[in-house]
């Protein structure tokens, strides 16, 4: 391979959206969305799912403690966590219960800022691919700020 082909193949993986997602995500958790929580925030389990799973530890292979619905209120103990394509938040319900949960996934996140979900109605909640400004067309892009 020659030279110029080297150099041509490296501009063309750090223009792929997979380069983009790497540099979106903390901890070297590549195929997640862009985090949004921090320790300390109170979010809501968004209104665009039905439920979440606490569980016992950030994998999905682990316990599930609880179901958590739409509208429930957390707050973000520690994290995140990456586990394959998950960003894991250790958080606490209303009533105390501890455990872990993703903040969602490409398609959409499981966790929403409360202040966003407080302000906003639930079509204009931001997506993973408007927060990391990968929409397809640059019309279509809404590009949050982090």
């Amino acid at each position: 391979m020659t030279a110029r082909v080297c150099v041509l193949l490296m501009i063309a993986l750090l223009a792929s959206p997979f380069a983009v997602m790497a540099q979106a995500s903390p901890g070297g958790c590549e195929l997640a969305p862009a985090a949004r929580l921090h320790v300390g925030d109170e979010v809501v389990v968004s209104p665009e799912i039905g439920q979440v799973n606490l569980r016992s530890l950030p994998a999905v292979s682990t316990g599930i403690e609880t179901a958590l619905y739409q509208g429930n209120r957390l707050t973000i103990l520690a994290g995140p966590s990456c586990n394959r394509h998950y960003l894991w938040w250790r958080v606490e319900t209303a009533s105390g219960r501890r455990g872990w949960v993703a903040e969602g996934t490409w398609e959409r996140y499981y966790l929403v800022p409360a202040r966003e979900f407080d302000a906003y109605p639930a079509r204009d909640l931001v997506s993973p691919v408007d927060y990391a400004c990968l929409a397809p067309h640059p019309a279509l892009k809404r590009c949050i700020e982090p």
